[in-house]
């Protein structure tokens, strides 16, 4: 059984979705993923915007079941009449049978945003540290006055360093994916504006979202991960985007090393505060 053009995939809440896959669907959620084979599925059944998957099981057992909500709810109903409509064909389906046994799981790997955002996350964590030890730092010294700088101004820099650490990671991959990954072009498939198809090395059909236009436009993927993919852009949005991510960054540093610098005069020069405060 192939995938049906028009069932719909079934966003839910927190980043959770459920799509028909072959002669199975997916349920995806951030962190796992959990193919059910339509021979292991009782019914499929839309209440509002929730979708529950109820598997087979044998007489007087626990029937198990897959749920997702905050879905749309005519997505839901379209999904479960699709769905239900195909099971009684499924090949090897039984009723009575234990569905849980058929389901597959997987843990999913960190995506690249995950990670980044992650990377970032850390650096403004340690940035906040920072400050907090300059803060405790000069109250011990006496000069509690010179925290009134040292929380907003810290605040304000941790900020900037964020922002210049995210536009130089954006920057540093598009740039490797054009230099040193594929570039092809994606086909937008008529059925469904915004969404363009490439294939991978593998032969593998993967897609990708934009609203430039066209019926065609250039990607550029990582051949060792071929979903990791950009629309690469002018290469005047890329510099304006490095010289941003720099000036950022530069001004983030250099008010770290100013925050260091008057942590270290508020036991050397306790008076060089006190006299400008």
């Amino acid at each position: 059984m192939s995938i049906i053009p028009s069932t719909p995939v079934v966003q839910g809440a927190k980043k959770t979705s459920l799509r028909l896959d072959g002669d199975g669907v997916l349920l995806s959620t951030p962190h796992e993923e959990a193919r059910i084979p339509l021979a292991a599925i009782e019914r499929i059944r839309a209440e509002g915007r929730s979708v529950t998957v109820e598997l087979t099981a044998p007489p007087g057992a626990t029937r198990y079941a897959h749920r997702i909500a905050g879905a749309s709810a005519a997505a839901a109903a379209m999904f479960a009449d699709t769905v239900n409509a195909a099971l009684p064909g499924a090949a090897g389906r039984d009723t009575t049978a234990d569905g849980t046994m058929l389901v597959e799981t997987r843990t999913l790997p960190l995506s690249r945003r995950t990670r980044k955002l992650r990377r970032i996350t850390g650096l403004s964590a340690g940035a906040l540290g920072l400050i907090v030890v300059a803060c405790v730092l000069v109250a011990v010294a006496g000069q509690a006055v010179a925290m009134a700088a040292l929380i907003p101004g810290g605040l304000v820099l941790t900020g900037t360093l964020a922002v210049g650490a995210n536009a130089l990671a954006n920057w540093y991959r598009e740039w490797r994916l054009i230099r040193h990954g594929i570039t092809a072009f994606a086909a937008e498939v008529p059925e469904r504006p915004g969404m363009y198809l490439y294939t991978d090395p593998a032969g593998m059909i993967r897609h990708v979202f934009t609203w430039a236009g066209g019926i065609a436009v250039k990607v550029s993927y990582d051949p060792a991960d071929p979903g990791d993919v950009v629309l690469p852009r002018a290469a005047l949005f890329r510099r304006g985007e490095l010289a941003l991510g720099l000036l950022f960054t530069l001004f983030a540093l250099v008010g770290f090393a100013a925050v260091i610098t008057l942590t270290v005069l508020a036991f050397v020069d306790p008076e060089s505060i006190s006299g400008t405060a």
